[in-house]
This record gives structure tokens, C-alpha cells and sequence, in this order.
């Protein structure tokens, strides 16, 4: 059989395509074809791994009492400079997603509040609160809809990354939001980049897990 090209995407934000050998019979018939020398064998190669990071990204914050901590985002990226991580991956500071791209998936009442909606004013447009799921889990906070914009446009170059060809593997700490729904946020998450990746990807691969 063939090869079959996979894309795996996970939830913490990291993307990878793998080549999957089909069927190669038994491990005496795998290991005769090595004598005989009639096995392909590809000669290992480090994986090409960008990585996607926007300083920014770590500077927004959800509540003193909440859990999710964006800063923690900073501290990872600190360490991958301080252990010399970034020498071996290509580092990419990413463009914000559009509002057409994240319209691909979210619904467009829905988008339209989170661009609208600040801490200044939600006060004003708490009758909005229940339609939309806001709560002590997703609240609202200082530049939000900015924050979306980050971690999206980041899934969305990572999932183009590899389409193109040039990495194996694109990291994206600042995403893995995946709890978020269509017309809702979710689990501290607003806009799901995960799916918005996915819909990048489902373009030209038939598989993505």
C-alpha cells in the first residue's frame, strides 16, 4: 500500500502532518526485505518546526480570581528563548485573523458583540449576557476581541505553514481554544481556532484528526 498523509491537530495548539506507511506484511517478511535490501528505507531528518509567538499575547487577563492566566504564555515563550529552543524551529510573530476568517466558522451576531462589547460598557448590554454565555467562566475583559484576533490569526498561518510544506510541525501556545461554539464562547474560550485551522486544512488534505 501506499502512503497516506495525515494532519493532527491538537488541542494544545500544535500541528503536524505524518506520512503513514500502509501495510508491510509480517516482521520476518519486513526483516528479510532489509537483508535483500529490496525495503525503502527513508533516512531520518530533524522535522521542520515553526513556532508562533506574539509577546502581546501574554499581556491580557481575564480576572484575579479566574484561572486562565494568559501570562503563563509569556514565561513558555521566556523559556524557549532561554534554553536556546528557537534555534532549532522557525519563529514567526503572526498576523491577527481577520473577522471574514473567523466568520468562517462563529456566527455573525455573535462576532458583532465580541467586537462591541468592552468593560467599559458591558454594563450596558448585559440583557446580551444569557444569549451569549457570558459568565464567571468567559467574562469580559480588557481587549478580548484583540486577544481572539492573536491567537486565531496564529492557527490559520500555522495551518497555511503546512499546507505549503515548509514545517512538520507548527506550534501555536497561544491557541488550542476549543471549547468554543459556534454562536457561544465556552470554557474561557471565544473563538475556536482549533476549527478555524481545521477548515484551512480540510482544503487540501481528505483527513484531519
Amino acid at each position: 500500500m501506499g502512503r497516506k498523509k495525515e494532519t493532527i491537530v491538537y488541542a494544545s495548539g500544535t500541528i503536524s502532518t505524518s506520512q503513514r506507511e500502509g501495510s508491510m506484511g509480517s516482521g520476518v517478511e519486513f526483516a528479510s526485505n532489509l537483508d535483500s535490501g529490496t525495503t525503502n528505507v527513508t533516512e531520518h531528518h530533524r522535522p521542520r518546526v515553526s513556532y508562533y509567538m506574539r509577546e502581546q499575547a501574554g499581556n491580557f487577563h481575564y480576572g484575579k480570581q479566574h484561572p486562565m492566566k494568559p501570562h503563563r504564555l509569556t514565561l513558555t515563550n521566556h523559556l524557549v528563548l532561554n534554553y536556546g529552543l528557537h534555534k532549532y524551529m522557525d519563529v514567526f510573530e503572526p498576523r491577527r485573523a481577520t473577522e471574514e476568517e473567523i466568520l468562517e466558522f462563529h456566527a455573525p451576531d455573535y462576532i458583532d458583540f465580541l467586537k462591541r462589547v468592552t468593560p467599559e460598557n458591558q454594563n450596558k448590554m448585559q440583557s446580551c449576557f444569557s444569549d451569549f454565555n457570558i459568565g464567571d467562566d468567559c467574562p469580559i475583559f480588557d481587549g478580548m476581541w484583540d486577544f481572539c484576533r492573536i491567537y486565531s490569526g496564529a492557527s490559520i498561518e500555522a495551518a497555511h505553514k503546512l499546507i505549503s510544506g515548509t514545517a512538520d510541525i507548527a506550534v501555536n501556545w497561544m491557541g488550542g481554544l476549543h471549547h468554543a461554539k459556534k454562536y457561544e464562547p465556552s470554557g474561557f474560550c471565544y473563538v475556536n481556532d482549533i476549527v478555524l485551522a481545521i477548515q484551512q486544512l480540510k482544503r487540501y488534505y481528505p483527513r484531519v484528526l
